[in-house]
């Protein structure tokens, strides 16, 4: 047997041959999911658990009173278990600075948990290993506990707090199965009352001679309806429960006369079911203030088990590059698990073949196999006071901040019942919020307008109010307040380039196609104050495509991505100021001297998100007409207000000539066109134009080669030429000959493109803007907006007044509402590198990677503070490891990894305590990486200044050979580069001389344009960006794929 149990421990093998292994694994992973008391797999092993359990108490005590003797009559101080882990002693240089005697640890007060009830043992006990939350708890700390700002709470005033607490707290949240049982058992003593035949079954109309019973009754309920209902799992509250069986009775009572029969009946039923569901109530409630108590589910919000989202991997493979994995389907894994294949990706990889990643180079026999069917469980922590249990969410705890894991933590109701002791109701420390982050010429031309519009909205609500009802004007302004303060705040402004894919760039070359495109790419986020919290709503990237750029992008704006969430109190305003925000940004370019501005209006497939990860379940996503209806009622106004002139579409204005080519059509970053046009390009090279493919073109009914022959037409629907016959007779396709594009031919591209759109040509929007060059044929806007114009006395600014506005301020600085003076950046001259934030899918895998998720409010603000928290520390890691062990994150000292198990660290408390079962193998300690302050302007003027220069250097030392070169700074940075290639540590290891030289690396990287770099890993770095991109870009190529077979299948 006990052979059997060490083979068990170190097998993963999944059709291991050894007789019990398989079966005996099963059994235990069974075991440790099991929540069942009652189970009876379980059962008796938890019997036989717990009766070996006291067995080792005793022995454990004797053992420990033997020990004591023996080290009594020692002279040196034995190496306690686990020391073989610790990492050197002190004197060492090399060494990492701890004694090697482990010292006792505290009782880490802010523990978060992966467990779901924070009392019960979901693994076999371990003698001398206390476990709470399902996590190991180390030796309580008995020194004096610092208090730091690890929690948002401490920022509230005690009213905010309240507010707070009272929106976690939804009432009794029953998981599906105990809700069906409970409201089964009051169901079925009504329907076992002496008159519940009467409901127990939906009125017929017909049968019973009530011709006006659905005149009367809107919504029609019975007993019967409501148990299958709930037999089917339907309600997910008590309250829809309780509505439906209030519904049943009050529709007898309201169809019939009072008095009567079934009125009277219907009456009986209802106050039986009242006193009924009163007692349930007080029941459950009894049990859940117990589960508070005792520390069973979170004292804030009443939850037990939360899970988060399941984690989205994408294929690094050839086959499928950028998809997701599917759920619960097997794929592989490897370097330092950031890379993953799918099964097909995999199987495709030669044996013994060395994949060179953009960090790493790893070999196929290397990868590890998993199944992608991972969930994740909120964290908790514990109140150093009442030591109750809550989510780290509810109590808006922030592990960042937490770095030495002893200060102490209070949680919300136990700081209100101090700061109600000492009388100090307002806050007591101040965290950067929104209205901290620096402030953009953009940024604060935006918010004012908004602003300012805000406010007149609300008054034109407030006197509407007072016509309509009567009501006193303040009391009417008072009902119609914003629910928070609004702030916008720009977070990048980043110089970018966009590549010509190669069939684009090679058919046009004798236009002079350009390479590339610059564009500025920024990203702009809205916060609205909800319950002292800055709470992301909104953001939206844009596209600059300034004068300097070639046609056909030259002074084009493009709105590439908005995304939000449904939380702005009031909900009603969330339309008008997310257009007054698209004005305001539109009135902000026409005045910079943009000319026209591109959207496509397409909608997320199901699944995919923008820009904000995980919405909520009843926020519903937009069909493609009613998003395009968004936005042109926007530019609507914006044509009222003199900022748009001509709006117009992509295939109206680019396809109505036969003379256009492609190059006419602006090249956009994440747009419907580029990728579409090199798929055409790709056909005409392949010999596929004129196929009929996708939707009911693709399925070929009986008698169809007949009805060809007889008809004589095939190909596409405009040409009429017979795609089979030209191939045959070796004449070239439509489009496809060189020489008679380059002579001026008609672009078969042109023609296959137009095709395409002509269905969905709506949806791709151009809008001419009122800019000082803007020719007087875009201006033409229809007859109503010419009269609105005129009625409201608006005129577009003259070409004086723009060029007035259009000058440059030199430094502009504002106060902000606590008087300080801010200084405000021009986003155009000056640059904002944010690194989780510079395109929206850097920003996604952020979220993704730290689940932080916007499907509820609770998790809204949680996410919020903490993406805040990376914006005013930009240079804090954005992603730590936990630790295995007590799932505290490791942000300090050492992290001791596991070269062989994956994902398995712990952290030195762990390490170090004697009473934590050891790991089988042996541990590499890894040096964590400190947390950076803010820099200063000053500091990073001058690091940047300093960037620039070791970027020379590096591309001089790169490519010099001379072994006597006079600048002694070659030398060095040689030293360096050599270092990096031969070090075994790395950066990913802790080497603060590899992560200098990786950190110089990608910046190169990312500037760096040649086809054949001599720089070190500089390719490696630009292939780990492309897959970025080639992530951003499956997405696109989603959505388009399906709206080409919406579109095709409806023609």
């Amino acid at each position: 047997m006990k052979r059997l149990w060490k083979h068990i421990a170190e097998c993963k093998d999944q059709k291991c041959l050894v007789p019990h292994c398989v079966s005996s694994r099963y059994v235990l992973s069974h075991y440790h999911r099991c929540k069942d008391v009652r189970c009876p797999v379980c059962g008796p092993v938890r019997e036989a658990i717990h009766r070996s359990h006291e067995k080792q108490k005793q022995m454990q005590a004797l053992k420990q009173r033997h020990q004591q003797a023996v080290q009594q009559n020692q002279n040196e101080e034995k190496i306690p278990a686990g020391a073989a882990l610790a990492p050197p002693p002190v004197q060492h240089q090399q060494g990492f600075g701890y004694p090697s005697k482990p010292q006792p640890m505290s009782q880490q007060p802010g523990v978060p948990s992966t467990a779901s009830v924070p009392p019960k043992i979901t693994v076999p006990p371990i003698a001398g290993v206390k476990f709470a939350n399902g996590q190991v708890i180390t030796p309580k700390f008995t020194g004096p506990k610092p208090q730091e700002d690890h929690t948002l709470i401490n920022c509230f005033s005690v009213e905010q707090i309240e507010t707070h607490i009272k929106s976690l707290n939804k009432g009794l949240q029953l998981p599906p199965l105990k809700l069906k049982v409970k409201c089964l058992e009051v169901l079925k003593v009504l329907q076992g009352h002496q008159h519940g035949w009467v409901f127990n079954s939906p009125v017929d109309p017909i049968e019973l001679g009530l011709p006006d019973y659905f005149e009367v009754i809107k919504i029609p309920m019975d007993l019967g309806t409501i148990r299958k209902k709930l037999e089917n799992g339907c309600y997910h509250s008590l309250d829809s429960f309780h509505t439906h069986v209030h519904t049943t009775f009050d529709n007898a009572m309201l169809y019939n006369p009072e008095g009567s029969v079934v009125y009277n009946m219907a009456n009986e039923m209802k106050t039986k079911f009242k006193q009924d569901f009163e007692i349930l109530m007080k029941q459950l409630n009894a049990d859940e203030d117990v589960k508070r108590r005792n520390g069973e589910a979170c004292s804030l919000c009443g939850c037990e088990k939360l899970l988060f989202e399941p984690p989205v991997f994408y294929c690094n493979g050839l086959s499928c590059p950028s998809k997701r994995i599917r759920r619960n389907s097997y794929y592989y894994v490897g370097g330092n698990n950031q890379y993953h294949w799918c099964h097909q990706c995999f199987q495709e990889l030669k044996d013994n073949q060395l994949l060179e990643l953009a960090d790493v180079s790893i070999r196929k026999e290397q990868l590890t196999k998993k199944k992608n069917d991972e969930t994740h469980e909120e964290s908790w922590v514990q109140c150093d006071r009442c030591e109750r249990w809550v989510h780290q969410i509810c109590a808006l705890f922030n592990t960042r901040q937490n770095k030495d894991q002893r200060s102490e933590f209070a949680c919300p109701r136990c700081t209100i019942e101090e700061r109600k002791k000492t009388g100090r109701l307002e806050a007591t420390s101040s965290t950067p919020m929104a209205e901290d982050l620096q402030r953009t010429k953009l940024s604060e031309y935006v918010e004012t307008h908004v602003r300012v519009k805000m406010a007149e909205h609300l008054k034109e609500l407030a006197e509407e109010k007072v016509l309509k009802e009567g009501m006193d004007l303040e009391e009417a302004k008072a009902s119609v307040t914003m629910g928070g303060t609004i702030t916008i705040r720009q977070v990048t402004s980043m110089d970018r380039k966009l590549e010509v894919r190669e069939r684009m760039k090679k058919r046009y070359a004798f236009k002079n196609y350009p390479d590339e495109f610059t564009y500025r790419c920024k990203c702009f986020v809205v916060f609205q104050n909800l319950d002292g919290v800055d709470v992301i709503l909104f953001g939206l990237y844009v596209y600059e495509h300034d004068e300097k750029n070639p046609a056909p992008n030259q002074r084009a704006v493009y709105v590439s991505y908005l995304d939000s969430v449904h939380y702005m109190r009031p909900r009603s305003m969330r339309t008008f100021i997310y257009h007054e925000i698209l004005i305001s940004y539109l009135d902000y370019v026409r005045r910079r001297g943009f000319s026209t501005a591109h959207i496509w209006a397409c909608p997320p497939l199901k699944g995919d998100d923008y820009i904000l990860y995980a919405k909520p379940e009843d926020q519903k996503t937009p069909k493609d007409d009613r998003l395009r209806q968004w936005y042109i009622d926007m530019l609507i106004d914006c044509q009222k207000r003199g900022i748009v002139g001509r709006l117009t579409n992509m295939y109206d204005l680019y396809f109505s000539s036969k003379e256009n080519n492609a190059t006419i059509v602006p090249y956009m970053e994440g747009d419907y066109f580029p990728a579409e046009v090199e798929n055409i390009i790709k056909d005409i090279e392949e010999g596929k134009v004129g196929k009929k493919t996708g939707g009911k073109e693709g399925k070929k009914k009986k008698g169809d080669k007949k009805q060809k022959k007889k008809g004589g037409r095939g190909g596409t629907r405009s040409s009429g030429i017979d795609e089979d016959a030209l191939k045959a007779s070796g004449i070239q396709f439509p489009g496809k000959d060189q020489k008679s594009l380059e002579e001026g031919g008609r672009d078969y591209v042109m023609v296959k493109l137009g095709e395409t759109i002509q269905p969905m040509k709506e949806s791709f929007i151009v809008a001419h803007l009122a800019w000082k060059g803007a020719k007087k044929e875009n201006m033409v806007v229809p007859r109503a907006i010419q009269e609105y114009r005129e009625k409201h006395n608006i005129k577009i600014e003259d070409e004086k007044e723009k060029e007035t506005e259009a000058e440059p301020a030199p430094v502009i600085y504002v106060l902000d509402s606590k008087g300080r003076r801010v200084k405000v950046i021009d986003d155009d001259a000056e640059e904002m590198d944010c690194e989780f934030l510079n395109n929206r899918q850097a920003f996604l895998n952020l979220c993704q990677g730290n689940h932080y998720q916007y499907d509820h409010l609770r998790r809204a603000k949680h996410s919020s503070m903490m993406v805040l928290w990376h914006l005013h520390n930009r240079d804090a890691p954005k992603f730590v490891q936990q630790c295995t062990t007590c799932s505290r994150e490791i942000l300090q000292g050492y992290r001791f990894h596991c070269p062989i198990c994956a994902d398995f660290d712990q952290c030195q408390d762990c390490v170090q305590n004697p009473n934590t079962p050891r790991h089988p193998h042996q541990l590499k300690p890894i040096a964590v990486a400190g947390q950076q302050t803010e820099l200063t302007e000053a500091q990073r003027k001058e690091r940047q200044r300093s960037i620039q220069l070791h970027m020379t250097l590096l591309q001089h030392a790169a490519t010099c050979n001379s072994t006597k070169c006079p600048s002694a700074n070659c030398t060095k940075m040689k030293g360096l580069l050599k270092h990096g290639s031969q070090c075994t540590v790395k950066a990913t290891g802790g080497c603060n001389v590899c992560k200098r030289i990786w950190a110089l690396l990608q910046i190169h990287a990312r500037q760096c344009k040649a086809q054949q770099c001599p720089v070190p890993n500089c390719m490696a770095i630009r292939e780990r960006v492309r897959q970025l991109k080639k992530q951003q870009q499956a997405m696109d190529d989603r959505r388009r794929q399906e709206m080409n077979r919406v579109y095709r299948g409806a023609r």
